[in-house]
C-alpha cells in the first residue's frame, strides 16, 4: 500500500447567528486533509483555522510530493521523514517566517522614510562589525576543507567555521577538525553540527578535540533541547552556541535563565525580524551572554548587530554565495568587517 494523493482544503462554516462568531471571525473555519492510497482507501484528518491556507499549501505541495509512494501504515516513519525535510530544527513556522520578512521590510521603509540607516535608528553603536566565514562545507574532502578555511582567513575573515555531524563518523569529523587546526594556527575555529548529535555523541566529539581551542560548538544537539544543552554545557569545556533558526523569544529567555548556552545566535530572518531580535539582544545583555551571527543573511542582521551596543560578530555563510549574487547592493566587507552602508534603510537591495 502506498500513498497516492494528499489533498487539503480549507472550509468555512458560517455561523447561523453573528453572535456565534468568535472575535468577529467565522469560528468554524478549519482545514480538512484527505489521504488516498493506491488501492482506493481514504483517510480524513482535520486541523484548526490558524494559517489554514498556508498549512493547506504545504500539505498540497511539499508534503504530498515527499510522501508519494510511502506506506501510510508507517506513521512513525512518515512523521520522522516530514520532520527531517520540513522542520529539522523543530523551530520553523509559517507565521514567524512570514513575520520576519515583513518586519524587515517595515524597518527598511522606516529607514527610507526618515532618511537614515536602520542601524542608526536602532542606536548607531557601531559603523562596522567583524565577520567570520562558514567555510568548511560538508561535501568537501579533507584537503578541500583545509584549503577553504585557509582561503577565508587569507581573505580577512576573523575566523572559520566547519560543519560536523553531516554523515561522517565522529572520529572522521575529529580528524578533519584537527587537520584544519594544524594549518590555520591560532585563528578562531568554530564547529556547527546543525542539531545532529545526542548529548553522548556531542560529549565524545568534544573530548576528541578538547585541545583544538574551539571558539564555539554551534547547535550540537537534536531539537535544540534546552535541558540537554544545559547538561552538555556542564560536561564539556567548549563554549556552546545556538539560536540561528529559533522562532520564539521565550526559547531564548529559557536558554538564558537555565544557563544552557555561552553564546546566543538570533537571526532576524527567522526570529521575527529586527523587532524580535532587539528583544533577544536586550535579554542577552541583561544576562551577560554575548551574541554572534549564524544562519546567514548577514545583510539583514547587520543593522541590529551594529545598531545595538550588545551586537556581535556576523557570519558570512559559504552556502549563500548564490543568494549574495542576487543582491544589487549590499554591505561592504573590508578589513575583516561588514560596514554599515551610509544609505537610508537596511542597506541592501535585491535585483529584480
Amino acid at each position: 500500500m502506498k500513498i497516492a494523493d494528499i489533498k487539503a482544503t480549507v472550509e468555512h462554516i458560517k455561523p447561523q447567528r453573528d453572535s456565534d462568531a468568535y472575535a468577529g471571525q467565522e469560528s468554524l473555519t478549519f482545514l480538512r486533509c484527505t489521504v488516498t492510497t493506491d488501492d482506493g482507501l481514504t483517510g480524513a484528518g482535520v486541523t484548526g483555522r490558524f494559517l489554514a491556507a498556508e498549512v493547506a499549501h504545504l500539505l498540497n505541495g511539499g508534503m504530498a510530493a515527499a510522501l508519494a509512494g510511502v506506506n501510510p501504515l508507517d506513521h512513525e516513519a512518515v512523521s520522522a521523514l516530514l520532520a527531517r525535510k520540513f522542520n529539522p530544527r523543530q523551530s520553523t513556522g509559517v507565521f514567524v517566517s512570514a513575520l520576519s520578512a515583513l518586519d524587515l521590510a517595515l524597518w527598511d521603509i522606516k529607514g527610507k522614510a526618515l532618511a537614515q540607516p536602520v542601524a542608526r535608528l536602532i542606536g548607531g553603536a557601531h559603523t562596522a562589525m567583524p565577520a567570520y566565514a562558514t567555510a568548511g562545507l560538508p561535501a568537501f574532502s579533507e584537503a578541500e576543507l583545509v584549503a577553504a578555511c585557509k582561503k577565508a582567513l587569507a581573505n580577512g575573515f576573523r575566523g572559520a567555521k566547519i560543519i560536523v555531524g553531516a554523515g561522517r563518523s565522529i572520529d572522521e569529523d575529529a580528524q578533519r577538525i584537527r587537520a584544519v587546526r594544524a594549518v590555520i594556527g591560532t585563528a578562531p575555529l568554530m564547529l556547527d553540527a546543525n542539531c545532529a548529535y545526542t548529548v553522548a555523541e556531542a560529549k565524545r566529539l568534544a573530548a576528541l578535540v578538547a585541545d583544538c581551542d574551539i571558539a564555539f560548538f554551534e547547535e550540537p544537539l537534536r531539537g535544540n533541547d534546552i535541558p540537554s544543552l544545559a547538561a552538555l554545557r556542564r560536561a564539556i569545556s567548549i563554549p556552546l552556541a545556538s539560536g540561528q533558526m529559533i522562532q520564539s523569544v521565550t526559547w531564548f529567555r529559557d536558554a538564558l535563565t537555565t544557563g544552557a548556552l555561552d553564546i546566543l545566535q538570533p537571526n532576524a530572518a527567522f526570529c521575527g525580524g529586527l523587532t524580535a531580535m532587539l528583544r533577544i539582544l536586550a535579554l542577552a545583555e541583561a544576562h551577560g551572554v554575548p551574541v554572534t551571527g549564524a544562519g546567514g543573511f548577514e545583510a539583514a542582521n547587520l543593522p541590529a548587530m551594529a545598531g545595538h551596543a550588545h551586537g556581535g560578530m556576523l557570519e558570512v555563510h559559504g552556502a549563500h554565495v548564490a543568494l549574495r549574487a542576487r543582491f544589487a547592493t549590499e554591505p561592504e566587507f573590508r578589513d575583516g568587517q561588514l560596514h554599515v552602508p551610509a544609505v537610508p534603510g537596511l542597506g541592501f537591495s535585491l535585483k529584480d
